[in-house]
């Protein structure tokens, strides 16, 4: 890698820092993320009690869960933060500054993730395609939507995105550099990626591709080493595992009951497609609104061209997509982050498009080479200023304050404390305020058959979000009751306000109704 490779690969990774803690603390400490409370009540206990076992299994996300436990940890020692972690009574304003910092630290470690995923990015791309479709590829990659969306949240998106690329990373080192110590590298990166998102078992059968090519292609005397190597590749597999993620065999109990959870049927928004309708939600409808256009167009092309050169380095690459989506689309539910761990492998195959497309002109036209590297600044140029614009714009967008902050400024400052407030979740958060008692359910519509029956319920005012009943809108037949509700409630009550995202905004539709029985 040479000092101009080293110092733009220095400078992405800084951008990718400045981007991704831009916003790093938006909706804190009112309305952090509900993924992000879970992760807390999960990691919290570890702290306290002094606790390996997390007692939760669902991903399993057991690396991001241990190092979260750790900063964690580190912070509660310097102060009176371990006190609240433990349960005993503190003032409740210092309570919400201590969930703010620790959900604060949770996004930390997966900004830090993230940011080292920047880095291996362009080091999968070096081996697969070359240093300049590295580089690129790292660039364009950073450039996804999706991926800024989720990777400064404290989950497990960031760690499965960054052990996702190390296991695939250390596949490609193995086929270049075969080697004893690579399977055992190999094989321990697979098995941490497992323990980090169940789904990156897409990684095992092109550890077999490797290890079957590189048995036909040893000398028969040298054949019995290599069956050693992948055997020993296979064991380091389980290791790794079992190393991140302990508890998993130890507490089967547990994993079960998380994963018939994980496995759910119904989840409104996610669910009801089946395998076909779930890969064609994620190649018709997750990819385009994951990748900017000119980047996904890129990369069908780069994906063709390896199918014709038949390379194994980017044929490893498209098997690890196709193994990956195909496996994601045998979930029961369908969530277009999933595509998350993925994104950076697309960029790579459109950066290779590009890189391939730019030195055949150089070619053609007889440049020279600093004419074709000027050639190729303005082709990356091209393709990416229109997404780097839109990434800017989203960076600025995520910091701007969201629907739910807006909504709550005004219903304590236009709302009677004496009025009771029912709500959707992904509404205004109420906590220190004189409503802190109102009443949340995932969907108001699960709750009553008639927005009526909650005012006999005693409830003045229901407030909904469109994160909710949109969900159930765009499957009319599979949720008649709940469409029905909410469209009883738009109709026939009183809208007392409605909050809009709007242009420079973010956030959920809100609106609040005033309820009567009547209706």
């Amino acid at each position: 890698m040479s000092a101009l490779h080293r110092s733009l690969l220095a400078a992405l990774i800084v951008a990718a820092a400045v981007a991704y803690l831009w916003s790093v603390d938006r909706d804190l400490p009112f309305a952090p993320e509900s993924d992000e409370v879970d992760f807390l009540t999960v990691v919290g206990p570890m702290v306290t009690e002094g606790d390996p076992n997390p007692h939760w299994f669902g991903h399993p996300g057991s690396p991001f869960i241990y190092a979260y436990a750790a900063a964690l940890w580190a912070w509660s020692e310097t102060g009176e933060a371990g006190a609240w972690l433990r349960g005993r009574p503190v003032p409740e304003e210092d309570a919400a500054s201590y969930q703010e910092m620790s959900i604060l630290i949770g996004r930390l470690v997966s900004v830090g993730f993230a940011v080292l995923a920047v880095w291996m990015a362009c080091l999968v791309g070096d081996r697969a395609f070359g240093p300049p479709v590295g580089l690129i590829g790292a660039w364009l990659a950073l450039l996804s939507p999706l991926t800024l969306d989720h990777v400064d949240l404290a989950r497990t998106d960031s760690a499965g995105l960054f052990f996702g690329l190390l296991g695939t990373w250390a596949l490609l080192r193995l086929w270049q550099e075969p080697s004893r110590a690579g399977h055992v590298a190999a094989g321990l990166a697979i098995g941490v990626a497992i323990a980090t998102r169940y789904f990156l078992l897409a990684l095992v059968p092109l550890l077999f591709v490797v290890d079957v090519v590189l048995w036909r292609a040893a000398d028969p005397d040298a054949r019995r080493e290599t069956l050693s190597g992948a055997t020993l590749a296979g064991v380091c597999v389980l290791v790794g595992f079992a190393a991140c993620a302990p508890f998993v065999v130890l507490d089967l109990g547990e994993v079960l009951a998380n994963l018939a959870h994980e496995a759910r049927a119904e989840h409104p928004g996610a669910d009801g497609l089946g395998y076909l309708g779930n890969l064609s939600f994620y190649l018709r409808i997750a990819f385009p609104r994951s990748v900017p256009a000119p980047i996904l167009a890129l990369s069908v092309v780069g994906a063709l061209l390896a199918c014709r050169d038949r390379r194994l380095e980017p044929l490893l690459l498209l098997g690890f997509v196709a193994i990956f989506l195909g496996g994601i689309s045998l979930a029961t539910l369908h969530w277009g982050r999933w595509l998350i761990q993925i994104l950076p492998l697309v960029a790579l195959f459109a950066a290779a498009a590009l890189v391939r497309g730019v030195r055949a002109l150089s070619a053609r036209w007889a440049l020279g080479e600093a004419a074709a590297s000027l050639l190729l600044v303005i082709a990356v140029l091209g393709v990416s200023a229109g997404p780097a614009a839109s990434f800017v714009r989203h960076v600025r967008l995520q910091a701007a304050p969201s629907t739910r902050d807006i909504a709550r400024a005004w219903i304590v400052a236009h709302l009677s404390p004496d009025e009771k407030l029912t709500a959707d979740l992904y509404t205004a958060p109420l906590q220190r305020t004189p409503f802190a008692d109102t009443d949340y359910v995932f969907s108001l519509a699960q709750v009553a058959d008639r927005p009526a029956d909650l005012a006999r319920r005693g409830y003045d005012v229901a407030m909904v979000s469109s994160a909710v009943y949109r969900r159930f809108f765009a499957a009319p037949e599979r949720y008649p009751r709940e469409t029905a509700f909410y469209r009883t409630l738009f109709r026939k009550h009183e809208r007392l306000a409605e909050f809009r995202p709007g242009e420079g905004g973010r956030g959920p539709v809100i609106r609040l109704y005033r309820l009567t029985p009547g209706p």
